[in-house]
């Protein structure tokens, strides 16, 4: 009984001192800091969990900015209209341009870029320049018209590689 008043006492003077009261408050805190990190590190474990859990069933929790802009890219390609067909064409260059920067090949455009990727990297790398010539051609010459057939080419040939970077999702047609 004794070490139970003892604790008692002692509780009554530590309640009294402002210095422990302030102490209990940061501790207080802190616990709730903690509790509050260990809860958001669970959500994001649970959230990455099912999303791999679900992958294999064909599961697409989100579709990538890439991939938005490769569905956007075959839309454009399906149309009957050429316009969208040589927009489909540069913007396939731009993905392309893109990616191969971020990987960190040198250049100041993309026809730099693929002068630069070596050809044991990229199977089609000439037909990567002829895509880029196209491209130039399309934007130099307001003339220059693109058929639905080659923009079809042209776009299997860059949905290779970015399928190749895991950019995109590309099935061919």
């Amino acid at each position: 009984m004794e070490v139970v008043e003892a604790l008692g006492k002692m509780n009554e003077f530590l309640n009294q001192s402002y210095l422990f009261r302030a102490f209990k408050f940061l501790l207080g805190f802190y616990l709730i800091v903690m509790v509050l990190t260990i809860i958001g590190i669970l959500i994001r474990i649970w959230k990455d969990y099912t999303s791999v859990l679900f992958k294999g069933a064909g599961y697409k929790p989100e579709i990538g900015k890439f991939q938005k802009r490769w569905n956007a890219v075959e839309a454009q390609v399906k149309s009957d209209d050429p316009n969208n067909w040589s927009a489909a064409v540069l913007e396939c260059s731009q993905m392309l341009n893109e990616v191969l920067k971020a990987i960190g090949y040198e250049g100041d455009n993309l026809g730099e870029r693929l002068n630069n990727l070596p050809a044991k990297q990229v199977s089609d790398i000439e037909k990567l320049k002829v895509v880029n010539e196209v491209k130039n051609k399309i934007v130099l010459d307001q003339s220059f018209k693109i058929n639905q057939r080659e923009a079809k080419v042209i776009r299997d040939t860059v949905g290779k590689v970015l399928d190749n970077y895991e950019m995109i999702e590309f099935k061919e047609k």
